[in-house]
């Protein structure tokens, strides 16, 4: 394997770079639904599931615990998720969506594959699939633990 060179920082730069467009852009509609990104993203990861702990949701959007709350006390607010006690876990609490919120994930992903088509605009569906595997493949060599210690140790 070829050891890091200067020329591959530009990787790194157009990662990041493509990250926050996309992050701005998502901004920018969840505005237009009177959300912020982090309430757009909790309610895109409670729409992949049935219900999740709030522990749990911290962890998928990357927020702390009373972070979530409060996020969750706004949307509770708006009648968008309703929580409830977990019944194995007597400290805990479970949350869902309601079906109001159901209907605003429909609109999420109408706007996601608009940004998605608006973002490959030019790019021919191989080159799409290529980057997407790429991608993966990436994500999994820096998600690898023992790839990431062999290199420590190295």
């Amino acid at each position: 394997m070829e050891k890091f060179s200067p020329t591959y920082a530009p990787f790194g730069y157009m990662i990041h770079d493509v990250a926050k467009l996309m992050r701005r852009r998502f901004e920018e509609h969840a505005r237009d639904h009177n959300l912020t990104l982090p309430q757009w993203r909790l309610i895109g990861q409670l729409s992949k599931r049935d219900e999740l702990q709030q522990s749990a949701i911290a962890g998928l959007i990357e927020a702390d615990p009373m972070t979530v709350s409060g996020i969750l006390d706004r949307l509770e607010s708006r009648k968008l998720v309703e929580r409830f006690p977990d019944p194995n876990d007597s400290r805990a609490k479970l949350v869902r969506l309601t079906d109001k919120a159901h209907e605003l994930v429909n609109e999420m992903r109408d706007v996601g594959q608009k940004l998605f088509d608006e973002a490959f605009d030019g790019v021919n569906e191989e080159d799409r699939e290529a980057l997407l595997r790429i991608l993966n493949c990436v994500s999994a060599n820096l998600n690898n633990k023992n790839i990431a210690q062999k290199e420590l140790q190295e």
